[in-house]
C-alpha cells in the first residue's frame, strides 16, 4: 500500500501539470484534495491562492494564502501571492506591503521584485517602480517582461535612451512580443518620428490583432498627425465594441475638439472619468477637460482639472519631476556669463558653411510652434523642430570648461571650430540641410544658451518669441508636457511664474552684457497684424516677404509632424482667443503676479 505522502506528492505532481495545461478548476480540485489530507501543506494552499486568483476569484485566493500563512509565518511565496490577491482587487497598501515582505524574507526572488514594481507603477510611485524592475532584472538579467515595463516606465519618465536600449534587448530575447513592440512605438512618437512609431504600432497589431491598447495607441496617432478622417474611422469602429474604455474615449474626445465639438468632448471625457481610468489616461482626460471648460468659459471647473491633471503628474514623476534640477541648469549657465565676454573683440562677418543658424528662443507656449511653421513655409528658410542640437554643443563646451565659469571667454578658435562641428553633425541626425536655405532651430529654453550660442556663432541671428507673462505660465500649467527637467516646474502656477523668472533673468542679462542680434516679436501683436509682425521678422532675417507664409496652415498640415502640445492648434488658422486668457484666472494669479510684474512692464504690457 503506497505511503500517504507518496499519493500526495502524486496528486500533486498531477495537480501541477493541470495547471501548466491552464486546465485550472481541475487543478484545484486536486490540490483541495491535497490541502484536506494534509491541512498543513502550505504549498497547495498558495497553489491553489494562485489558482483562483488566475480564476479571478480574488477574494479566495486571499483566503488560502491566509491559510498557508497561519501554518507558517515565514513563506515568502505566500506573502507573494497574497501580494497579487490584494493588488486585483484593488487594496493597494496592504499588497506592497505583502510584496515588501515577500522580499524581506527571500530577497533573490526576482519575481516578487517584477510584482512589487508593477504595484508601484499602478499607484503612480514610477522612480521606486524603475528602481524595483532594476532589481529584478539584476538578479535575472534576461527577464523580458522586467525589461519591458522598465523600458514603458523610463519613457514616461523621459528617459528614452535608455528605454530604448532595454526595449531592444527584450526584443532580441522575444521577437513575436507584441507590448515591447507597442513600447518601442511610444518612445518612437514621442521622438516625432511617427511613420516608425506606426509601423511599430502595426506590427504589434499583427501580433495581436485583438489588442486594444495597440489600436487606441494607433488612433491617438492618426489624430496628432492630423490623419483625422482615418482616425476617426478607427475610433468609431472600436466604440461600439468597447464604449467604457477610458484611453479610447479620450481620443473620441479629442476627435471632438478638432471640430470643435466642445460640449461632445466634455461628455465624453466626463464619462471617461467615470470608468476609474488609471494613471497612465487619468491625467490625460483631467487636462483636456481642463482645457475643454477654459474653452467653454467656465474657469472654475477648468482650474479644478488643471490642479487634478498637474498633482497626477507629479504623483507619477516622483523625484524625475524635481524642478531644483532646471534651475540649478540655469544657475550653472548663468555662472559662464562672466564681463570677461564683453571685451571680446565682434567677430568680422565671414562667409560660413554652413551659414551660421537662426535660433528662435523664448520659453514654453510663447508662440515658437507657430512662429516655426510660418518660417519653414518660407522657401528661403528650413526650420528644425526642438531638436537636442544645442544640447550636444552645450555638453561638448562643459567637458571643455571642466566647471571653469570662465571657460567660454576663454575658447580658442581651435575649440570653437569643433564647438560648431558638433553641433552641425548633431543637426545632420535629424534634417538634411537644403541648399540656399537658411535653418532656424527652435528650442524654447535655449534661452538660458544664448551666450554660448553667440560665442559659437557671433553671427548667428536671435528671434525672441514673447506672450504676455501671466498667459505664458497659465498655458503651461494647462498643459500635460511630457516630464523632464526643465517641464517639471509647470504643476503649479507658483513654480511656473519662478522657472520663467529665472529664464528671463538670464536672458536680460545676456543681452546687456553681449552684442546679440535678435528681434523680439510678441505673440499677440502677431495674431493682430500677422502681415506686419511676419514683414518684420522676415527683414531681419533678410529674406523678405514671400506669400507663401500666409499658407502657413496648410503648410502645417501637409508637414504632419508637430511634437508640441500645440500641434492640433498651428493647423487652425490664426485665432485670438489665447490672447489675456489669464484675466479669467486673475484670482489665482494675485500670489504670482509680484514675481511676473518685472516682465510684464520690460516686455511692454500695459495689462
Amino acid at each position: 500500500m503506497a505511503k500517504p505522502n507518496v499519493l500526495i506528492r502524486s496528486k500533486k505532481n498531477k495537480a501541477i501539470e493541470l495547471l501548466n495545461n491552464n486546465k485550472l478548476r481541475e487543478a484545484d480540485a486536486l490540490f483541495a484534495a491535497v490541502c484536506q489530507a494534509a491541512p498543513t501543506d502550505v504549498e497547495s494552499w498558495v497553489m491553489r491562492g494562485l489558482i483562483h486568483r488566475k480564476l479571478g476569484q480574488f477574494s479566495d485566493s486571499e483566503t488560502c494564502c491566509h491559510r498557508a500563512l497561519q501554518y507558517r509565518p515565514d513563506y515568502a511565496w505566500g506573502y507573494h501571492v497574497m501580494g497579487s490577491a490584494l493588488q486585483c482587487q484593488g487594496r493597494m497598501d496592504e499588497s506592497l506591503a505583502c510584496y515588501r515582505k515577500a522580499i524581506g524574507l527571500a530577497p533573490n526572488y526576482a519575481e516578487s521584485h517584477y510584482f512589487l514594481a508593477n504595484a508601484l507603477r499602478e499607484v503612480g510611485g514610477m522612480g521606486e517602480a524603475a528602481a524595483s524592475y532594476r532589481q529584478a532584472i539584476k538578479l535575472q538579467p534576461n527577464y523580458v517582461e522586467a525589461l519591458c515595463n522598465l523600458g514603458a516606465v523610463l519613457t514616461a519618465l523621459g528617459e528614452v535612451q535608455e528605454a530604448a536600449g532595454l526595449l531592444k534587448k527584450a526584443l532580441s530575447l522575444r521577437p513575436d512580443a507584441p507590448q515591447i513592440h507597442c513600447n518601442l512605438g511610444q518612445i518612437l512618437e514621442r521622438e516625432g518620428r511617427f511613420a516608425e512609431a506606426l509601423e511599430k504600432y502595426q506590427r504589434a497589431m499583427e501580433l495581436d490583432p485583438e489588442s486594444l491598447d495597440v489600436q487606441v495607441n494607433v488612433a491617438s496617432l492618426l489624430e496628432k498627425t492630423n490623419r483625422l478622417e482615418e482616425a476617426a474611422e478607427l475610433v468609431s469602429s472600436m466604440l461600439p465594441h468597447v464604449p467604457d474604455d477610458p484611453a479610447l474615449l479620450l481620443v473620441a474626445a479629442r476627435l471632438a475638439r478638432r471640430e470643435n465639438k466642445a460640449d461632445e468632448a466634455i461628455a465624453l471625457l466626463e464619462g471617461a472619468l467615470e470608468k476609474n481610468p488609471g494613471l497612465g489616461v487619468v491625467g490625460d482626460i483631467h487636462f483636456l477637460l481642463g482645457q475643454m471648460y477654459d474653452k467653454a468659459g467656465d474657469p472654475e471647473r477648468a482650474y479644478f482639472h488643471f490642479i487634478e491633471g498637474n498633482r497626477l503628474v507629479a504623483q507619477v514623476a516622483g523625484s524625475y519631476g524635481d524642478q531644483t534640477k532646471f534651475l540649478d541648469r540655469v544657475d550653472k549657465m548663468h555662472a559662464y556669463l562672466v564681463p570677461d565676454l564683453c571685451s571680446l573683440q565682434p567677430a568680422q562677418p565671414i562667409a560660413t558653411n554652413p551659414a551660421d543658424p537662426v535660433f528662435l528662443l523664448g520659453f514654453q507656449r510663447s508662440g515658437t510652434t507657430l512662429l516655426e511653421q510660418i518660417l519653414d513655409s518660407h522657401p528661403g528658410l528650413q526650420s528644425m523642430e526642438e531638436k537636442p542640437t544645442v544640447f550636444a554643443l552645450v555638453g561638448a563646451f562643459e567637458e571643455m570648461a571642466q566647471g571653469r565659469e570662465s571657460a567660454l571667454a576663454e575658447l580658442s578658435d581651435d575649440q570653437v571650430s569643433r564647438l560648431r562641428e558638433v553641433y552641425f553633425n548633431e543637426v545632420a541626425r535629424h534634417v538634411k540641410l537644403q541648399p540656399g536655405s537658411l535653418l532656424v532651430d527652435k528650442m524654447p529654453l535655449n534661452t538660458i544658451n544664448a551666450h554660448v550660442i553667440w560665442r559659437v556663432f557671433p553671427q548667428a541671428k536671435f528671434i525672441l518669441a514673447i506672450r504676455h507673462p501671466c498667459d505664458v505660465c497659465l498655458s503651461c500649467f494647462m498643459q500635460n508636457f511630457v516630464m523632464n527637467e526643465s517641464n517639471a516646474g509647470f504643476v503649479s502656477l507658483d513654480n511656473a511664474a519662478r522657472v520663467y523668472s529665472e529664464v528671463m533673468q538670464l536672458w536680460q542679462m545676456a543681452t546687456r552684457l553681449l552684442p546679440l542680434d535678435y528681434h523680439q516679436i510678441r505673440y499677440e501683436d502677431l495674431v493682430s497684424d500677422f502681415e506686419k509682425e511676419t514683414r518684420a521678422l522676415l527683414e531681419f532675417l533678410g529674406v523678405g516677404w514671400d506669400d507663401s507664409v500666409r499658407g502657413h496652415t496648410e503648410h502645417a498640415v501637409k508637414r504632419g509632424t508637430i511634437r508640441t502640445p500645440s500641434y492640433h492648434q498651428v493647423t487652425r488658422p490664426i485665432y485670438q482667443d489665447a490672447k489675456y486668457r489669464w484675466k479669467r484666472y486673475a484670482k489665482q494669479f494675485e500670489p504670482v503676479l509680484p514675481v511676473l510684474r518685472p516682465f510684464i512692464d520690460y516686455f511692454g504690457y500695459r495689462e
